[in-house]
């Protein structure tokens, strides 16, 4: 005999609707504020009580007060620089100023008190101006100051911008000869250096005066190598390369001079000395010889007794892409997952930095406390927690050979299409040191866009006593294009009773009946503009699978997404009650 659905129904919204509230965890990297009810999935964003400042630099490196004299950077006019908001995926935002006008970017000057912006992940940037690939100081515009702090906008709250601090955007660089060398070197001396592929700056003479900026590029590493011409003691020198780093980063001042030394056995070598002067921290001084006229150079690092990372079957130089094909039908990957790390001296740091293209991989390491770089010898709180249950170690690590699986990272990112990176900087007691990165590209393969069952085979059948525990029928979605409709039709056994219709559009479930989108609210659906125009979305209906025990045999819920180009994809969640 059937049980009446409409009282299992009303249980469900009810049950649905607790869920919700027990489980929603909103947080902000930055001052929360007062909470503003929004039926529209946004929130506010304040610069009420926002403080920018330029940090002090310093003009010389030395070790008494005056060497170290600060000055303020360039341009400290701040009403001139200019804000943007980027969202996750790096597009700017259209804001409104202070003065009414819409715009993707304002004068600090124009800085509204307070702006709404969608739930989600978004970055600050603010800048003096442009920063030019290559220029002398002197330059109009240069150098150029900027920061681009990470914030969170969660439903109904406000999210408030405190200080941020602006820093050097280039490489400062500055080239010199000692006095052993101008004496015998031609006066047509010329040093090249060169950041990255194409950056480039030419210093000419023997005592060139000016310092220098190069911009680094984003995303890759930016090796800075000086190039010397010039006549020493009637030998003709052509571009003699003199690596300064293997990867130069913006903010920092490399001091080089180059110099004579005397090997052992009588011949005459070129070097540098090279200090490596990052602003408002320790100064690293890091002295080696660079270039010979026989003798090879010694590296920054990643030299033959540096730390090493392996993945037994794997080569970290290569991109590790997942697909449905990796996890058995429980979510879990499938394959031996041990990472071992071995050095010469015992381990004294493990810098893990994590990046993603994926805006809701991105919120979770917003509210793991993530998105920086973390050393598992001294983080704490949360990330700690996090890291250590994906399975980083974080005891016994100063040792000389440390093993560590990451088969719980593995079905984390499951759930998360998109390329993530994990960047392992590894440096042992003796200061030798390397990077490793574990880059994983997530796709649930097939057809764009797609429909994936998170852990189970959607062209399977599975039974509803197997489906009990939230998120057993989780549906993850994604569109490129970006959703236009999504439309559900559910048929077999299970009867509705007219509770709620057999057939509907997610994307607009009013069209179909007053009302209804507050229903599939509490039954796990997304709807509206939760759905409409997203490239990615998730769902979880598993509390369908309480309704469905007094109806024995097959019931089918059919999903079609049709992408705003018109394409179609349609896939089915099949169960079955004994």
């Amino acid at each position: 005999m059937k049980m009446d659905i409409r009282k299992y129904f009303t249980w469900a919204l009810a049950a649905g609707a607790l869920l919700a509230a027990s489980c929603v965890e909103e947080t902000s990297r930055f001052e929360g504020g007062e909470e503003k009810p929004d039926p529209n999935n946004v929130g506010y964003l304040s610069f009420s009580e926002l403080n920018v400042t330029v940090e002090e630099r310093m003009d010389d490196v030395g070790n008494t007060p005056e060497a170290r004299a600060a000055t303020r950077a360039g341009n400290t006019d701040f009403a001139t620089y200019r804000v943007e908001i980027l969202d996750a995926a790096g597009n700017a935002v259209e804001v409104t100023d202070k003065n009414g006008t819409a715009c993707k970017s304002f004068l600090y000057a124009d800085r509204p008190q307070q702006i709404e912006l969608p739930a989600g992940s978004y970055t600050l940037s603010i800048s003096s101006g442009p920063t030019k690939d290559a220029a002398f100081e002197g330059d109009e515009g240069t150098p150029t100051y900027g920061a681009s702090p990470k914030f969170t906008i969660t439903k109904g709250n406000t999210t408030a911008l405190t200080d941020v601090v602006c820093r050097l955007l280039s490489v400062k660089v500055t080239v010199a000869y000692k006095d052993t060398l101008v004496a015998t070197m031609s006066e047509k001396t010329r040093a090249e250096l060169v950041l990255g592929d194409k950056n480039a700056l030419t210093f000419e003479g023997r005592e060139p005066a000016l310092a220098g900026f190069l911009k680094p590029l984003a995303g890759q590493k930016n090796p800075l190598v000086l190039y010397l011409t010039t006549k020493f003691n009637g030998k003709e020198i052509t571009e003699q390369p003199l690596t300064v780093a293997d990867d130069a980063k913006a903010g920092e001042w490399r001091k080089i001079t180059v110099g004579l030394q005397h090997a052992e056995d009588g011949s005459v070598i070129i070097n540098a000395e090279i200090e490596t002067w990052v602003y408002n921290e320790e100064v690293v001084v890091d002295t080696r010889t660079l270039a010979t006229f026989c003798e090879d150079r010694i590296p920054d690092e990643d030299g033959p007794d540096a730390p090493k990372l392996t993945w037994p079957g794997h080569s970290l130089d290569e991109v590790l892409k997942l697909t449905p094909d990796n996890y058995d039908e429980n979510g879990y990957f499938t394959e031996p997952c041990e990472f071992t790390i071995t050095t010469k001296d015992p381990m004294a740091s493990l810098v893990i930095d994590i990046t993603t293209d994926n805006p809701e991989f991105r919120t979770l390491l917003d509210a793991k406390e993530l998105t920086e770089p973390k050393d598992m010898f001294t983080v704490q709180g949360l990330a700690l927690t996090a890291l250590r249950s994906w399975g980083f170690p974080a005891k016994n690590l100063a040792v000389t050979e440390r093993t560590f699986p990451l088969e719980v990272l593995m079905k984390i990112l499951s759930d998360y299409e998109g390329t993530h990176a994990f960047a392992m900087t590894i440096v042992d007691e003796a200061g030798r040191k390397s990077t490793s990165t574990l880059t994983i590209e997530v796709s649930a393969g097939g057809p764009d866009p797609r429909i994936v069952w998170v852990g189970h085979d959607i062209k399977k059948r599975y039974n509803t006593a197997d489906l009990q525990k939230p998120g057993s029928v989780q549906i993850r979605i994604s569109a490129t294009q970006g959703v236009q409709s999504l439309t559900v039709a559910i048929s077999g056994a299970l009867d509705l009773d007219g509770m709620v219709p057999s057939k509907f559009d997610l994307a607009d479930p009013e069209a179909t009946e007053a009302g209804l989108s507050e229903k599939l609210k509490g039954l796990g659906f997304p709807v509206g503009a939760e759905v409409t125009g997203q490239t990615a979305l998730s769902f979880d209906i598993t509390s369908f699978m309480a309704l469905m025990g007094t109806f024995p045999g097959d019931t089918d819920f059919e999903m079609t997404i049709v992408d705003s180009t018109g394409v179609e994809t349609a896939e089915k969640v099949m169960v079955h009650v004994d």
